[in-house]
């Protein structure tokens, strides 16, 4: 069982197909943030096909940020550590843009925490 978050997300990202990591220089990085649990982003084809568009674009580098759930957000909580991208572990407000995708009004509330955890002020 992993004991940090960036075994849990090395773990997540060796489990995928189709994940794109790009070198971050002089490009404008993105992070495109699902304000729900993995299972449930990835499972949403419109966030899968956006993120596919923005990363064809050779100028731009988009990583993904979901809500941590369970153990993942009991590590977050316990470290104080910002919310980090799927990709590169990078933190939230390292980004020059954060992008939501939005499917249920259910997950608002969510972008509230998401922008809390990734430290990023309101």
């Amino acid at each position: 069982m992993p004991r940090d978050i960036v075994s849990i997300y090395r773990t997540r990202l060796a489990r995928e197909k189709g994940t794109v990591k790009k070198d971050w220089g002089g490009r404008l990085s993105i992070a495109l943030t699902y304000p729900n649990y993995y299972r449930l982003g990835m499972s949403n084809l419109g966030f899968q096909v956006v993120y596919n568009i923005l990363n064809q674009r050779s100028d731009v580098v988009a990583e993904r940020v979901f809500l941590p759930e369970g153990q993942e957000m009991s590590l977050y909580l316990r470290s104080g550590k910002s919310l980090m991208s799927l990709e590169s572990q990078a933190p939230l407000q390292k980004f020059d843009i954060v992008a939501f995708s939005l499917s249920f009004e259910n997950d608002y509330p969510n972008i509230l925490k998401i922008l809390e955890m990734g430290k990023i002020p309101l």
